[in-house]
């Protein structure tokens, strides 16, 4: 058994009311207390980029827009730590301390900035825009993936720029240095994975992702595997000793895989990957899947509490969205209630519209007799229209349209009447042609009546059957001439029916002599002039 419960869940409080109006409605709405805010304020203005956890899983780093910015939240406390505001906008930063006081930022002017507790240490510039950054702690090396086919090294101990790797190819999207041996795979634009030696700043391999054009993650655990995130949405696994992949996934959107993680217990062996549409949990052995989460806003980034089942979302919506799986692992230490909470607590989907307030257009207002309330109080500008308070809006509505209670009123009546005359039997009227071939094609429950290639023969007389002709008696000698014409014909057997019968045979004999001596007398006389 897979729960899955969101961390952030509730309905949503307009921010743009005051301090006094929020507290009074987390006192009246009942929904508002019961909703579930693991930590306070875990949200961004716009939409968040990058998520990461600190290594001793003590605080959470986020940066988002607009105007962009950069918070830390202090799990242990539930709540926000500091912001900063950022001078452009975050394309991906690094922790370099276990703790949250350093931090590296890669910015999209170019600029690489130094934070620590007290807030920008050093700021430098690197000559091409960059896309990535990874940090080698053994030597305190930096290395900053950018457009061209350098890759640039910060000596963070000499406090210099080293002698940059040059690649082979015209950009580098990723950059990962593994945690054990420290080989730095680079993962380009061009659908190759080269592997580097950050000692001898020598190449070590080569490796040609098939049916690649673009690398967009780079994953490896404590062994010798390493996953690679394409930017059509697979997720390939190799052996970093062989060429040869040992198993493909893919996520079947079509969007580029953003994050990548290995879960390796004593009872599981899990691969974590995810496109901007789907998180998915699957086995790597085989690639089954285990399970996956779908959400509405798009996944820009991914945070996972290593070896906890608490993951952590970076998307185009306000709210960083929290899920707490219990089968991947138990939930951290600061949340230890969750376990308790797994059983009681339910999916529900939140609405992007405020419930207490109703989204109207300009035109709306005029139809509701209610333009000359803009740039007053009752009304709160948003994009195109206006929010106005629900039980205003229904009050105008009332005024302007006082029959439309009784308009819907009727329209539930008139839909609740159809839905009963479903359960009624259908009775099928007979057409005037041919109502006996009809009544005979219900009997046997065919649909003939109802193909259209079959409909002019009961409705054009010229296809009527002509039941008094000789023809149809001879082809039909047992129908009575009286039969009933009701929908239902019902036989009753009496003694009368063996004597009735026997003189329809004979008469049927009769008939068929006659015609035979008529048929002898036309071919005598035809033969004749042939002798």
């Amino acid at each position: 058994r897979v729960a899955i419960t969101a961390g952030t869940h509730g309905k949503a409080i307009p921010d743009w009311l005051s301090e006094r109006k929020k507290r009074l409605y987390l006192k009246s709405d009942v929904s508002l207390q019961k909703r579930i805010q693991l930590i306070q304020d875990f949200e961004m203005p716009v939409n968040s980029q990058c998520i990461e956890v600190t290594p001793d899983q003590s605080h959470i780093y986020v940066s988002g827009v607009y105007p962009p910015r950069l918070r830390c939240y202090n799990v242990r406390e539930l709540s926000m730590k500091f912001e900063r505001g950022m001078d452009s906008e975050v394309v991906a930063f690094k922790i370099l301390s276990d703790d949250w006081t350093k931090l590296v930022l890669l910015q999209d002017n170019r600029f690489i900035e130094f934070q620590t507790r007290d807030g920008i240490y050093y700021k430098t510039r690197i000559p091409t825009y960059g896309r990535d950054i990874a940090y080698y702690n053994r030597a305190a090396e930096l290395f900053v993936a950018a457009t061209g086919s350098d890759v640039y090294r910060l000596n963070l101990c000499k406090g210099t720029f080293m002698s940059p790797i040059t690649t082979t190819s015209g950009g580098i999207n990723k950059a990962h240095v593994h945690p054990l041996h420290s080989l730095l795979f680079l993962g380009s634009d061009s659908g190759t994975v080269e592997c580097w030696d950050p000692r001898s700043r020598a190449r070590v391999a080569l490796l040609h992702v098939p049916n690649c054009k673009n690398i967009s993650a780079l994953q490896t655990n404590k062994s010798l595997d390493l996953a690679v995130g394409t930017e059509a949405g697979e997720v390939i696994l190799y052996d970093i000793r062989s060429q040869h992949p040992l198993l493909t996934k893919d996520h079947y959107y079509n969007q580029p895989i953003n994050s990548i993680f290995y879960h390796e217990t004593d009872h599981q062996n899990l691969v974590i990957s995810a496109c901007s549409k789907s998180f998915k949990i699957w086995h790597r052995d085989n690639g089954s899947p285990y399970t996956a989460i779908e959400t509405d806003d798009v996944i820009r980034d991914v945070a996972w509490f290593s070896g906890t089942g608490m993951f952590c979302f970076a998307s185009e919506g306000q709210k960083m969205q929290t899920f707490y799986i219990p089968e991947i692992g138990p939930a951290p230490q600061w949340c230890w209630f969750l376990d308790n909470l797994t059983e009681e607590l339910e999916e529900s989907l939140e609405n992007t519209v405020y419930d207490d307030y109703k989204f109207v257009t300009k035109e709306d207002l005029n139809a509701l007799g209610l333009g000359h309330l803009m740039g007053t109080n009752y009304l709160r500008a948003y994009m195109h229209g206006f929010f106005i308070d629900m039980r205003l809006y229904c009050k105008a509505r009332e005024v302007v349209n006082p029959f439309a209670f009784e308009t819907y009123k009727k329209e539930l009546i008139n839909q609740k009447v159809k839905d009963q005359s479903k359960d009624r039997v259908d009775v099928k009227k007979l057409p005037q042609i041919n109502k006996a071939l009809a009544k005979k094609d219900i009997s046997k429950g065919s649909k003939i009546m109802e193909d259209n290639r079959f409909s002019a023969l009961f409705s054009n007389p010229d296809f009527e059957v002509d039941e008094e002709s000789e023809q149809f008696k001879l082809i039909n000698p047992t129908v009575k001439k009286h039969e009933k014409e009701s929908d239902f014909t019902e036989y009753v057997f009496d003694d009368h029916d063996d004597e009735d019968d026997d003189e329809e045979f004979e008469e049927h004999l009769k008939r068929l002599k006659k015609l035979k001596k008529e048929k002898s007398t036309d071919c005598d006389s035809a033969l004749i002039p042939l002798l």
